[in-house]
């Protein structure tokens, strides 16, 4: 699933701002936190093996841009998603997400503030 969120207004401040690519990883995290969490409480739990695999993974990075893939990596993650003929979906990653974007939004800001507080 791909979510769109208008940051025009943080990415002018970010381009702004003298960011390390650490100084953005770890700005990011704090929203990725929030995803991983929230999709670890909404997963359906049979074995635990789908919910221990949710996690973020960096697909590239840099001082000015982040791409993270965040999510679960069991083979069957996907039937538990969207469901199969014989099984009903069991959806946790996208209403994580939408759930979730507000308080995504409130870690990153507060991740920035508190590196902009340290300059």
């Amino acid at each position: 699933m791909n979510m769109t969120v208008d940051t025009t207004d943080f990415d002018e401040a970010m381009r702004r701002a003298r960011l390390t690519e650490s100084d953005l990883l770890n700005i990011e995290g704090a929203g990725a936190a929030v995803l991983v969490n929230g999709m670890r409480t909404k997963v359906p739990v049979d074995t635990g093996a789908t919910r221990a695999s949710i996690m973020s993974h960096i697909v590239s990075a840099s001082n000015t841009k982040i791409e993270d893939d965040i999510g679960p990596e069991t083979n069957y993650a996907p039937y538990l998603e969207y469901g199969t003929k014989r099984m009903r979906a069991q959806s946790f990653v996208r209403p994580a997400a939408y759930e979730n974007l507000i308080q995504v939004v409130s870690a990153i800001s507060q991740a920035y503030a508190a590196w902009a507080s340290n300059l």
